[in-house]
């Protein structure tokens, strides 16, 4: 169940922050969600012990693998049918992890690994510079996908006559009709009549021969194109006349209307990770987030994955990159952290966001300031002795909060308690002590459960407000 909700209720446009483990707030938040989420970007612990990630960055390699798979398997229900999932990594576990996805998503589904280039060099390696990180991505259903396209694919210059038929066609530039060496055919090989009468055929030709030159157009479609002014006679330096077709701006060579736009390309290169760091540091006035993403390499794939108001889920939510760039670019989103940095660095960049601040990429978008979110915080039980333990800096620190564990905890049932206060005094280290006072704890118990919310001892643990939030968050008509 959920705490700390401003409001008593969630509208279907409202944004959401969520506090609390992201495997169990994925599954508090599915029934709501499922299959209306157009974009999932998650950048988790890449497994290197190195990460600023504050929880367990040293996974084993099965372990990383466990935690990643029960996440992405989760998150799949979320995807519409036509969604993508992109997950950054770097080259630690990225082929594994595309060995994963593969079995998660569906290896038919995977759209391609996008290569970001994120510093031009490293200077304290003895082997090979990696200055890449890769986001591997994966659609829901690859036949629904809908990804946008590059509006500045093609050479804006080259379009540089006008015609008649400029209001509709735009610009156009010529091209040659002719081509050679490729897929020869007698009945492309063809007579056609110049202005001045004369006979042209392919490769500026004046009778028929087989030199492996042909028309690309057929005769009625020369014709076509001739009387709807796709095709013109055009004389050479030498007087001659050759015949040109025009490649407009706006139609395609049927005269029908498209936009002349190609893919992204997978390499994303001028965006450095230290611009990042500059980012955080001017909201912030210092570095208070090691590694943030910079918001321009968010806004590529925001843009790729998604159009306005779609939905843009992040659950490994850090310093809020992912959600302060969705709300600049008009897209509704959705964001999980478990860490207490959520109330320090993500809650109060999101508030700066609405306020209007204009660093990242608010100028190149046009961002003035407005929207909202709803914050709430899953309700702890036993998240919240785990998450002292986890503080605790000595023996006398631990075994406070073992007292109050043994006072309102939910403890393992299979714990002889007698027996394990007996050999908790013989372990040595602080370290040996924590580990033993995490394992006791259930698991299954680490946060509140909705279907316990009218319990007694529950309802007088929350707020009339909170109460209604998560009657209305969960459609339960009790709450209306």
């Amino acid at each position: 169940s959920f705490g700390g909700g401003e409001r008593s209720f969630l509208s279907g446009d409202d944004n959401l922050v969520i506090k609390g483990n992201n495997l169990i707030a994925l599954h508090s938040i599915k029934r709501r969600y499922a299959g209306k989420v157009k974009m999932i970007y998650i950048d988790p612990p890449y497994n290197t012990g190195s990460d600023s990630f504050e929880y367990n960055d040293k996974f084993s390699h099965s372990a990383w693998l466990t935690f990643m798979k029960n996440r992405l398997e989760i998150s799949r229900s979320f995807l519409s049918d036509d969604g993508a999932v992109f997950v950054q990594t770097d080259d630690n576990e990225m082929p594994y992890l595309k060995v994963l996805m593969d079995s998660v998503f569906g290896r038919e589904n995977f759209i391609g690994n996008i290569i970001w280039k994120k510093k031009t060099g490293s200077s304290d390696t003895t082997c090979v510079a990696i200055v890449t990180e890769y986001i591997v991505v994966y659609s829901k259903c690859k036949k629904e996908i809908t990804f946008s396209k590059n509006p500045d694919s093609y050479d804006k210059k080259r379009y540089r006559y006008k015609d008649e038929y400029f209001d509709r066609r735009g610009p156009f530039y010529y091209d040659t009709l002719d081509r050679g060496g490729l897929q020869y055919s007698d009945s492309m090989n063809y007579a056609i009549k110049t202005p001045d009468g004369k006979t042209l055929y392919p490769h500026n030709r004046r009778e028929f021969v087989n030199d492996g030159w042909t028309w690309k157009w057929g005769k009625e479609k020369v014709e076509w194109g001739l009387k709807n002014g796709f095709c013109e006679f055009v004389k050479d330096k030498d007087n001659e006349y050759k015949l040109k077709y025009k490649v407009y701006l706006n139609v395609d060579n049927e005269d029908r209307l498209i936009e002349r736009k190609a893919p992204w390309k997978n390499i994303i290169e001028g965006i450095m990770n230290t611009h990042a760091s500059s980012e955080i540091k001017k909201l912030f006035g210092s570095k208070i987030f090691k590694t943030p993403k910079p918001e321009q390499l968010l806004e590529f794939l925001i843009n790729l994955g998604t159009f306005s108001n779609d939905i843009v889920l992040d659950f490994f939510m850090g310093s809020a990159t992912t959600q302060a760039v969705a709300m600049k670019m008009g897209r509704r989103f959705i964001g999980i952290e478990q860490m207490d940095y959520i109330n320090t660095v993500s809650v109060p960049r999101l508030q700066k966001v609405i306020e209007g601040e204009q660093g990242g990429v608010s100028k190149d978008v046009g961002w003035q300031g407005g929207g909202s979110f709803v914050y709430a915080e899953l309700m702890e039980k036993n998240q919240g002795y785990l998450h002292d333990l986890q503080k605790a800096t000595n023996a006398d620190e631990l075994m406070r909060v073992y007292d109050r564990m043994k006072e309102n905890a939910d403890l393992d049932f299979r714990l002889d308690l007698e027996k394990f206060e007996e050999e908790l005094p013989k372990l040595g280290s602080v370290e040996e002590r924590r580990r033993e006072l995490v394992r006791i704890l259930d698991k299954n118990q680490l946060y509140y459960n909705y279907a316990n919310i009218d319990d007694a001892d529950v309802r007088d643990l929350i707020t009339d407000s909170d109460y209604q939030f998560n009657k209305s968050f969960y459609n339960d008509k009790d709450g209306e």
